[in-house]
């Protein structure tokens, strides 16, 4: 009987240390199957933690949408938070990809520009609400994955990427009127009644929230209430901002201005020029999202490779 279970603790050891001894997926080669299917099980648990929660989202469920075998999951990830941590991580980093290809040529018309780019990040969020839903389904929930994960890296985009740019926008003159922070945050609560409320933003606009008539109409408003060119360089104003006694709402301090009036009615449907100038605008969201997709495919590779040689 000794003999027997020596020989079994031996076997065991062994076995123990052939396990060790074996690769974890970080250190293993990539292959384009390795990348297909990792990619494949990222968007298909983005889907499902966006539409279900973390508590909702089914590990077998996420890989029968991917069409992937269930060990993978534990294969490329380990345990469904780690899915989750993976998850979010893959989602900020496109949506940090996509803010970093906006900047502003001097030379060129700064107004229009700070309008595409408007434009074309609302336009980006509408096609990829997840991330949104997530973080709010987790503050919601008053999850540790909010406070450990997701506020972490709401700092660092706020840090790094998104108050830089509003503070820049305010350096160029293109915002007089509101400092950066106060830019953010009505930027922000566009953006997240569109994700959160879209049905509250159809109400209102008697348009279907992700419509390109949609989005013309929330930017051109913000756009109208961010820029504020009330007086001009001979002292005119604008017939909209002046106030029922006469005085002109230049003169008004902002806190105190009554509201910047937009008239629904001046929408006009689009020409087959501004249906292609959409078009072209569409794909051009569709490339930014490719390259960020290209660049966090590279940033991973990079990383395993990284591993490898460490290894």
């Amino acid at each position: 009987m000794v003999g027997h279970l020596g020989v079994r603790l031996r076997a065991d050891a062994a076995a123990s240390v052939l396990v060790r001894s074996l690769p974890m997926p970080s250190q293993r080669p990539s292959s384009a199957s390795d990348r297909s299917n990792r990619a494949s099980l990222l968007q298909a648990a983005t889907d499902s933690f966006a539409e279900l929660g973390y508590e909702g989202a089914s590990l077998r469920t996420i890989a029968e949408d991917a069409g992937a075998s269930f060990q993978l999951i534990t294969y490329y990830f380990g345990s469904k938070e780690e899915l989750w941590v993976a998850t979010v991580d893959y989602l900020f980093e496109r949506y940090l990809e996509t803010g970093k290809g906006l900047g502003f040529t001097p030379t060129g018309n700064l107004h229009e520009q700070f309008h595409n780019h408007l434009r074309l990040l609302l336009t980006d969020m509408l096609q990829r609400p997840q991330l949104r839903k997530i973080w709010v389904q987790e503050y919601l929930a008053g999850s540790e994955r909010y406070t450990k994960v997701i506020q972490p890296k709401i700092k660092h985009f706020h840090d790094s990427l998104s108050f830089p740019y509003f503070e820049e926008v305010v350096r160029l003159g293109i915002v007089k009127r509101f400092a950066a922070a106060e830019i953010a945050l009505l930027w922000s609560a566009v953006v997240q009644n569109n994700v959160v409320n879209p049905y509250f933003v159809e109400l209102l606009l008697g348009v279907p929230t992700g419509s390109p008539k949609s989005v013309e109409r929330q930017v051109d408003l913000l756009f109208a209430v961010l820029v504020d060119d009330a007086a001009d360089q001979d002292g005119a104003v604008p017939t909209h901002l002046v106030t029922t006694d006469g005085d002109a709402a230049a003169r008004v301090a902002p806190s105190e201005r009554s509201a910047v009036v937009y008239d629904w009615d001046d929408a006009k449907e689009l020409t087959p020029a501004a249906n292609r100038l959409k078009q072209l605008e569409h794909e051009n969201v569709q490339l930014k999202q490719l390259v960020g997709s290209l660049s966090l495919e590279k940033k991973l590779l990079l990383d395993r490779l990284s591993a490898i040689e460490r290894a």
